[in-house]
């Protein structure tokens, strides 16, 4: 299996248009990956949200943070350089089958490689918590025999609290399609009271990932053609309006 880590923060419309041609790679069976990525701050919606019904459009204009369209569903996150982005591109195999048992299985593997940071964390459908209080959320997208898992683990905090951003963080918050389930957050730095690096983390959940999948996992890279394809979708999709702004 492929391994791809990059922890410089990059440009999140590059970085999401990666994440459909790794899943489209997957699909047409040329290679499974795990993916270890940091994005430039970003609001990122789920694919069947309305930016309008989730996001303060003019606060994240005012702040020069981009709001972008993702390929998976669920609700809405905010992404920043403290967040540590984990993706799993797989051919599906008969535990991993079903949206439920995709979040199930992956929500322990994270529960356990991060056991011996902090061994109260406990998973519950698409989240990881900590006392009650949020430090990830995960989505997921099928196409064909190919998945794609992915979730956004909150390393260290953030300098702009989500509800400056985030309707679903506010009282009479009105979702329009799919709606986002809030809960309060915290990042493992601040419920650790030390800090944490992105790069502390990869490790264990490397090994947990190889694993539990029976895989050894391989540095590796992008291909030419995944280079080219992801940066086509970065300028035609998800950098424009079209796509972002859909509902």
């Amino acid at each position: 299996m492929r391994l791809l880590v990059d922890l410089s923060p990059m440009d999140p419309a590059l970085g999401l248009a990666i994440e459909e041609v790794l899943l489209e790679s997957v699909r047409q069976e040329v290679c499974e990956t795990i993916r270890i990525w940091i994005n430039e701050r970003a609001v990122i919606l789920g694919r069947s949200q309305s930016s309008a019904a989730e996001v303060d459009e003019a606060q994240a204009r005012a702040l020069g943070i981009p709001i972008l369209r993702r390929v998976s569903g669920g609700g809405t996150v905010y992404h920043y350089p403290g967040n540590l982005n984990v993706s799993v591109f797989l051919q599906k195999r008969p535990e991993l089958s079903e949206v439920s048992s995709v979040f199930q299985f992956f929500g322990a593997l994270l529960t356990e490689a991060l056991a011996r940071l902090a061994p109260t964390l406990y998973h519950e459908n698409n989240g990881l918590y900590a006392d009650g209080l949020k430090v990830g959320g995960a989505a997921q997208a099928h196409r064909g025999e190919a998945v794609l898992y992915h979730t956004t683990l909150l390393i260290g905090p953030s300098p702009i609290p989500m509800e400056t951003l985030l309707l679903a963080m506010r009282p009479g918050y009105r979702p329009e399609g799919i709606s986002s389930h809030p809960r309060a957050a915290t990042s493992l730095s601040e419920y650790l009271s030390r800090t944490i690096e992105p790069s502390e983390v990869v490790g264990p959940l490397v090994d947990a990932l190889a694993s539990a999948l029976s895989v050894h996992p391989e540095a590796g890279r992008l291909t030419r053609h995944e280079q080219a394809q992801a940066a086509a979708l970065r300028e035609e999709k998800y950098g424009s309006l079209r796509w972002n702004r859909k509902l």
